[in-house]
């Protein structure tokens, strides 16, 4: 592969994290503000981001350490991973987490827009990246594996 063609789809694309079950609406409706939050502070706490937006990442390796700690962190397990058409209308997202932020390899991403379904591409599960052990290959190949798949 040409080096030209690994950088090809730089900024191209962003990847919005999100429950599966939600990945059928999403590809319907598009990305709509005002959905309940998936993060809130504890029980009966208030949103992350008072502010509505649709929030998505530059680099697909972020997306997926994310959907890793959604997993990680969440009862339902099911998380997919959206890409979408970068578009425009995008500002730094404000939510200040330097722990989650800790390594980034991009921007991670507000819209005050609605996105629409035109701006959805695909969507990848998780769990159907499998696993490192599974798949007999180190955490570092598995994880570029999975960002080129999310790039092509």
């Amino acid at each position: 592969m040409k080096l030209a063609n690994l950088f090809e789809n730089e900024n191209k694309y962003l990847y919005h994290v999100t429950f599966t079950k939600n990945v059928p609406r999403i590809k319907e409706k598009g990305l709509l503000q005002f959905e309940p939050s998936n993060w809130i502070r504890g029980e009966g706490g208030k949103r992350y981001n008072e502010d509505a937006g649709i929030f998505a990442f530059e680099h697909p390796e972020d997306a997926f350490r994310w959907a890793f700690k959604m997993q990680w962190d969440m009862d339902d397990k099911d998380i997919s991973i959206v890409r979408l058409n970068m578009g425009e209308h995008w500002e730094d997202d404000p939510a200040e987490d330097p722990i989650a932020r800790a390594g980034s390899q991009g921007r991670w991403l507000r819209s005050r827009r609605n996105r629409k379904a035109e701006e959805i591409l695909d969507s990848f599960r998780f769990d159907d990246f499998g696993s490192p052990k599974d798949l007999g290959i180190d955490q570092e190949e598995w994880i570029d594996q999975i960002v080129k798949t999310l790039r092509s």
